[in-house]
């Protein structure tokens, strides 16, 4: 293949996997199982992290391509919730045991849905699609779900997005009474949300005034 047709194929490829999450994305507000805001601040979260990952850890192979497929998955990150109960998504309060393992299963379920949606054109993107979905809830220590993965057994753009996701959650919870950017960044740095790896904290931390600088853009 001539190099500009390479070219013209990976611009496709980028075109389709936009439309393909930004598809999911709205099907995610329209059911309410996240809210715009949340996802857009995921994906920068995850646009800012990732990008500190690869400079500060240049053989970890974060290329800009990788980068640019971690932020578009950060948006599906929880696509398993389309299909999730509504007593589930809907619930207030505090959920009981029987509850919580049901609401785990959204990481399968987001893996689920994205294999019986994929094509096979691109399977880097579809790989790390999965492995967002799947993993975003592992912890470094092996204490997070669905399969209890430790340390480097869960896939670095898992890592990245769970990250993202916790950053935000604690500052944007809809279920509870959210936190200072100050106590959510302690939070995470003392390992109260479950610990993370020692690269994503130095990264974190080298990060903090970018992150905490970002503000929603309506689009």
């Amino acid at each position: 293949m001539k190099k500009e047709d390479e070219i013209k194929v990976k611009n496709d490829d980028n075109v389709g996997n936009t439309a393909f999450t930004v598809l999911l994305e709205d099907m995610m507000t329209l059911r309410n199982a996240e809210t715009k805001e949340h996802i857009w601040y995921v994906k920068e979260y995850s646009r800012v992290i990732s990008r500190a990952y690869a400079k500060h850890f240049p053989r970890s192979r974060m290329s800009m391509r990788k980068q640019e497929l971690i932020i578009e998955a950060a948006g599906i990150h929880d696509v398993g919730k389309l299909i999730m109960q509504d007593c589930l998504l809907y619930k207030q309060g505090r959920m009981s045991a029987y509850e919580l393992e049901l609401y785990k299963k959204h990481t399968i379920k987001g893996g689920q849905i994205i294999k019986s949606l994929s094509s096979g054109r691109d399977r880097d993107f579809e790989r790390i699609c999965y492995n967002v979905c799947v993993y975003h809830h592992e912890k470094y220590d092996g204490t997070g779900y669905p399969y209890g993965l430790k340390e480097d057994k869960i896939p670095i753009e898992a890592q990245i997005v769970g990250l993202a996701d916790i950053y935000d959650t604690l500052l944007r919870c809809r279920n509870r009474e959210s936190f200072t950017k100050e106590k959510a960044y302690q939070m995470i740095m003392n390992a109260e949300c479950g610990l993370i790896s020692p690269r994503l904290t130095e990264c974190f931390e080298a990060v903090r005034d970018e992150l905490e600088g970002i503000n929603y853009v309506v689009r």
